[in-house]
Order: structure tokens, then C-alpha cells, then sequence
């Protein structure tokens, strides 16, 4: 079948949903499928609210992928513009009454594609399902959304939804507004990453026709570098060190888990934290106020390729995601495929795919002594991370392979694509 990929962004955008639309397309050709992803130029997260060129968009290959890429107009008034309007259709859609016409039009600008509409129109008639990611930048998605009303044929949404902690928490919010409720009501079927997502829909009352729990999947390993080259060439070759994997920012946990390393240290515990990331103007303020004594036990090293990101997986003594806006986590895979304990926040996806207490830890968002608390214990305990690195090591073969992954999406089309019974 020839399916349709609409993703706000795709690598080498450096994202965990990135990634996983290309691994799942990547599955998907390799079964015989034509997958077609269409997506914005944005290489890096800022490109959403400072646009991107080239002004038309663009045809590429990406092995079996056929990848079309739409401009990204710049946002008045750049990051501070986006959160804003973002704000104001938090509140309008707070507002007595259903505003999905006016939120869908608002929703042009999250983020800003351009041409988006016009690169979808021009897809063969061949297309017979449309396939779109990412509720919190759903410009994309929806055009999905209509492309797929408009010629008849199934829409499939996965989410990557953020609940939060709460019904308050403003990640909830930003995933439940009128229009995202019409979209994953009115989908076809909504793939969940795990069931928190499923139970967060439930609270939220968004009744979907058909619901599944997807998972994710590992991509191979690939060729690493030297470890031990790695670690002189970053100056980590003597002590223990923590390793962050993601945007580093306060949602992430990024700055929870320097303050839970400063405190260790504090106690006299030996303990490096090594960040690897996206950096953030928080956390650049963050940093910038340390001592110099506290920036030696912080290392910042920025976006790494896979080669050296895998070689710090391989020999880092533990890996921290106590994060609040992850749906899934692909970097908890990557660490047990190393034998690796992780810690996770207990907050969206994250209790979905790690187990407490056996295969690594989770510890409350925010939480900073708690989250000190569970790195002192795998330091202190190394036998109890290295079980806990093998147990999650064994999920992984067990549970989250793309072809189990791809096994179970395929299904879901077929039931899609099969004509209704009587």
C-alpha cells in the first residue's frame, strides 16, 4: 500500500518523534510498503519560530523514503510570539462553547509551514492512507487530517500526547484543546505509544473510534567509536557519570538533574553529569550562575552523533530522563540495549515503559531530593544497576523491536482499509 507520513518535523531533526516516524517508515518499505513523509524544513527546534528557508518546497530520497519537505515562515515575534498565541488558544478554547473553527485556523502557525496544503494535493491518487504525528505541533497533522476527508480515505493519528502530571498541568492542556478533541475523536484510529496515553484519553472523556498501544522500537546499534577514545577526548575517563539525552531544559528534567548531581556532590558523593542536547536559554542561565567548581561536575556537551552518544551509553554509570513531556523515551532502549539503569520521572509516557524498581527507577517530576535519592542508591548499589540494566536489555528483545511495532500498525491499517461490516 502506499501510505502518507505527515510529521511537523523529521531528522535530521534531532527528536525521539522524529525518529521514531523514520525507524516505523523504515519498517514499513522494508515489508514492500511506499511511505511518503511529508514535513517541514526544521532542522533544530528554533526553526519553528524562526522560520527556514528554501521558499518552495522540496522533493528528497531518504533510502525507501520519499521525503517532501515545506518551508517554515518565521513567527512574529519569534519564540515569546509562538507561546503566546499558543496561550491564547489555551484560553479561547477554555471558553464556553465548541471554537474548533477558530482554533484550526489558529493552529496554521504551530508551527508555521508554508505550502504545506499545496505539496499534499499534489500526491498521486494512489494513497490510500494518511498517517499523522504529533498533537502539540498540529499544523501538520491536520492538514493530514483534511487531505485525507477529502479524498475518502483513513486517517491514523499518533499523538505522542503529554497528560502531565494533572488535569492542571498545562501539558494536558496543550493536547486537549477543541480542535485536537475533533481530531483524535474523529480519526480513524489513534495509535498510543502506551497505555498511559490511552488512560490519559479516557480522563480526559475523548472517546476515539479505535484505539491500540503501538510502542516503539530500538534502532541497531551502530558502530561505535572507542569508549575509551570518547571519554579522554570529553575528559570523563576518571569517575562515575550520569548521562542526560534530550532537549536540556526544565520540562525534560535537564535542570532537576544538575541540581540532584550538585547535591550529591555537596554530600561528597563523586558524580558527573554529562548532558547531551539541545541546549536551552534556562539552562544556559542556569549554567552560567555555577562556580567553576560546580561546571567541572556539569558537562554540557550538545548534539552529539551516534557513534560518541552510543560510546557514553556504553560506559555512563546511569541515565537520567526525569522528564514530564515525554510520551515514550527511546533513549530508556538505548540505555538497557547497553546494560544500562535508567531513572525516569513518574509522569507521562515514562511509567509505560519503565518498570520501578525493575528495570530502573522513577522518581516524582520536579522532585529534586527524590531524584538525588535514586542516583545515590544506583551508586551505592552498583549490583542492583547492573540487574536492573540486564532486566531492561531482555525488554527490549522482548518487547520493543520496529518489527513487533510494525507488525501491530499494519494491523490497525488493514482494519482501516476493510470495508464496513454489515
Amino acid at each position: 500500500m502506499h501510505v502518507v507520513f505527515v510529521t511537523p518535523a523529521y531528522p535530521p531533526f534531532p527528536g525521539g518523534g522524529e525518529r521514531y516516524v523514520r525507524a516505523l517508515a523504515f519498517n514499513l518499505a522494508q515489508r514492500g510498503h511506499q511511505v511518503t513523509a511529508v514535513t517541514s524544513t526544521a532542522q533544530l527546534e528554533k526553526d519553528f519560530w524562526q522560520g527556514r528557508e528554501p521558499h518552495s518546497w522540496q522533493l528528497e530520497q531518504d533510502g525507501p523514503i520519499t521525503v517532501i519537505r515545506c518551508p517554515l515562515a518565521a513567527m512574529p515575534g519569534g519564540r515569546a510570539g509562538l507561546l503566546l498565541w499558543r496561550k491564547l488558544m489555551i484560553v479561547l478554547s477554555a471558553l464556553p462553547g465548541d471554537q474548533t473553527a477558530v482554533l484550526q485556523k489558529m493552529a496554521r502557525y504551530i508551527p508555521p509551514i508554508q505550502q504545506l496544503d499545496a505539496a499534499l494535493a499534489a500526491l498521486p491518487d494512489d494513497v490510500q492512507i494518511v498517517h499523522g504525528f504529533n498533537l502539540s505541533w498540529e499544523n501538520a497533522l491536520m492538514s493530514g487530517w483534511f487531505l485525507a476527508r477529502r479524498r475518502h480515505i483513513p486517517f491514523v493519528l499518533t499523538p505522542f500526547a503529554h497528560f502531565g502530571t494533572d488535569s492542571r498541568d498545562r501539558l494536558a492542556r496543550n493536547a486537549t484543546m477543541d480542535h485536537q478533541r475533533r481530531l483524535l475523536a474523529s480519526a480513524d484510529a489513534v495509535l498510543a505509544l502506551t497505555s498511559v496515553e490511552i488512560d490519559g484519553l479516557r480522563e480526559w472523556q475523548i472517546q476515539p473510534r479505535r484505539t491500540a498501544v503501538i510502542g516503539g522500537g530500538l534502532d541497531p546499534l551502530p558502530e561505535m567509536r572507542e569508549p575509551t577514545a570518547v571519554l579522554e577526548h570529553y575528559g570523563l575517563q576518571t569517575g562515575p557519570f550520569a548521562l542526560f539525552i534530550g532537549r536540556v531544559s526544565r520540562d525534560k528534567g535537564a535542570l532537576d538533574a544538575v541540581r540532584a548531581t550538585l547535591a550529591l556532590n555537596g554530600a561528597e558523593t563523586d558524580l558527573t553529569l554529562v548532558l547531551v542536547g539541545q541546549s536551552s536559554a534556562e539552562f544556559e542561565r542556569d549554567y552560567a550562575s555555577l562556580t567553576a567548581a560546580e561546571q567541572k561536575r556539569i558537562r554540557p556537551l550538545g548534539i552529539l552523533d551516534e557513534q560518541e552518544k552510543h560510546a557514553l551509553l556504553a560506559t555512563c554509570t546511569m541515565l537520567l530522563l526525569p522528564s514530564h513531556t515525554d510520551s515514550f523515551g527511546i533513549v530508556f532502549l538505548e540505555a538497557w540495549a547497553h546494560g544500562r539503569p535508567v531513572i525516569g520521572a513518574r509522569a507521562g509516557g515514562i511509567p509505560g515503559v519503565v518498570d520501578d524498581g525493575e528495570n530502573g527507577l522513577l522518581v516524582p517530576y520536579g522532585d529534586v531530593e527524590a531524584l538525588a535519592a535514586a542516583m545515590r542508591r544506583l551508586l551505592t548499589e552498583p549490583e542492583l544497576g547492573q540487574t536492573m540494566g540486564q532486566r531492561g536489555r531482555q525488554k527490549v528483545q522482548e518487547v520493543f523491536n520496529w518489527d513487533h511495532v510494525g507488525a501491530r500498525v499494519l494491523q490497525i491499517y488493514e482494519q482501516v482499509l476493510a470495508p464496513p461490516q454489515p
